[in-house]
């Protein structure tokens, strides 16, 4: 049986080894009342690998995730799945490249264009138009756009797809909902265009059949996995899988040198080769667990005036909208925290987020659907609502903003900051996002509609917080 990272630091820890190399605590037990913790906290040492080049035990704990998620290769991340979308997209993709987006993706795949001058073309979501949010990326839609930039250019037939690097599509969004990433990869290889998907909400994919298989046995040639948003491991953990020829296994390797710590925590990846053991050994029956409990919760709070769940997401979130906008999302998020100690993902428009995992327990989905059933019950009772009364928030998912100059151009060009209400015509210098879910509302070069100021403008009187807009003042071009 193969021995993780875990038990030979836990050996480690327990022998008579005297550390003169760094960490600086020196596993002493003076250093803190993180002491215990940094028992099996070490460097680079003899006899435990090198994530850069690994040949023993991280190889094998690399390859042991690989097998469970169906890779031709799987390589740990330490610095979260940011680092594995900056890796991906900068190893498809050279300077100046064009690149297809989902509109809706993390800001981290926008800073990989960045860095690296590509040109951007988004494809759009359809909006799930009962919820206001976003829905699939069709692979109509795709095969459109592709063939769309193909005819730009004069003289290039449909099959010269040298002028795409390749596609970044989301899936699950942050909302839980899920493109046909096998559809999807058949219109990007019929074209010969690598598909990178961030399914980073999505590392518990395919270990039941209840829940969507992940990107990776669907088809997909680079995806990203965060290992610690839905698997038992530490903040900061993730995976990324390469599979087929259309991506080069160096290139990919060479950027995730550059963009990974030189110092990686053994911390950190002993969390993620654990949590790639559990959900192995016990992620089948712990899914179905939560997928009862889940459903126990739709039938208790059924009988909700105000309340109902989208059925359109995976079964790993629970995303709660509001009807008929009594309150906002936001509200109550606020509820839920502060009478009832229920702290959510996240609070968007109507709606609030709460992730469900294979580590939950049954006391806190009876807890939210208790809390769920006397909040709405307040609600209706209430004769004046004047006090809690909210408003439908204004979809930006939608939002199709001009594009004025290219990304990278913007970003480091001269700005200067005005109030909000005075920047329509402008083009904005900064990235404007919620977060979470960090999906922009503007990238920097494109123009400050009218449209865009009011989203922005509703969702800062209503409390969220509006990444990019300090003090009612926004970055644009001089």
């Amino acid at each position: 049986m193969r021995r993780g990272l875990f038990e030979s630091l836990k050996d480690y820890s327990d022998s008579d080894f005297y550390p003169f190399h760094m960490p600086g605590h020196k596993r002493n037990p003076d250093s803190g009342p993180l002491s215990d913790f940094y028992q099996m906290d070490i460097t680079e040492i003899d006899g435990f690998d090198n994530l850069h080049q690994p040949e023993t035990i991280i190889k094998e704990a690399q390859e042991h995730a690989a097998r469970l998620y169906g890779a031709q290769e799987t390589y740990f991340l330490v610095n979260g799945s940011t680092a594995g979308i900056l890796s991906a997209v900068s190893a498809v993709a050279g300077r100046g490249d064009r690149l297809i987006i989902a509109r809706n993706c993390h800001k981290a795949v926008y800073h990989a264009a960045f860095l690296n001058h590509l040109r951007l073309h988004y494809v759009y979501p359809e909006i799930l138009a009962d919820y206001g949010i976003a829905g699939q990326v069709k692979a109509e839609t795709l095969d459109a756009k592709i063939r769309e930039i193909l005819s730009e250019d004069e003289g290039q037939s449909p099959n010269d797809t040298e002028a795409i690097a390749g596609i970044v599509i989301t899936s699950p969004t942050y909302d839980g909902v899920c493109s046909d990433i096998e559809a999807l990869a058949k219109v990007a290889h019929g074209y010969g265009i690598p598909l990178i998907v961030d399914q980073a909400h999505g590392a518990h994919f395919g270990m039941h059949p209840a829940y969507p298989e992940n990107a990776v046995r669907q088809g997909a040639d680079l995806v990203i996995h965060s290992v610690h948003k839905t698997l038992p491991a530490p903040t900061q953990t993730a995976l990324i899988h390469r599979n087929g020829n259309l991506t080069d296994g160096e290139y990919l390797r060479k950027y995730l040198r550059i963009y990974q710590s030189s110092s990686p925590s053994y911390l950190l990846m002993a969390g993620i080769d654990e949590g790639v053991r559990l959900a192995e050994e016990e992620g089948f029956k712990r899914l179905g667990n939560l997928l009862e409990w889940r459903d126990e919760f739709l039938k208790k709070i059924k009988g909700c005036r105000h309340f109902q769940v989208c059925p359109y997401t995976e079964p790993g979130k629970l995303v709660i909208f509001v009807r008929d906008a009594v309150i906002t999302g936001r509200l109550l998020y606020d509820l839920l925290r502060e009478k009832y100690h229920l702290q959510m993902e996240m609070a968007s428009g109507n709606y609030v987020v709460a992730i469900l995992t294979m580590m939950e327990r049954k006391e806190g989905l009876e807890r939210l659907g208790d809390a769920l059933i006397d909040i709405d019950k307040a609600l209706f009772l209430k004769a004046d609502q004047s006090e809690i009364k909210g408003q439908k928030m204004p979809e930006y998912f939608s939002l199709k903003p001009e594009k004025k100059t290219e990304l990278w151009n913007a970003y480091l060009s001269p700005y200067q900051e005005i109030e909000l209400e005075e920047a329509q015509g402008e083009t904005a210098a900064e990235f404007i996002n919620l977060y979470p879910p960090g999906i922009p509302i503007l990238v920097p070069g494109e123009a400050v509609s009218s449209e865009a100021i009011h989203i922005i403008r509703e969702y800062l009187h209503s409390g969220y917080e509006v990444q990019g807009i300090c003090e009612n003042k926004i970055k644009v071009l001089k």
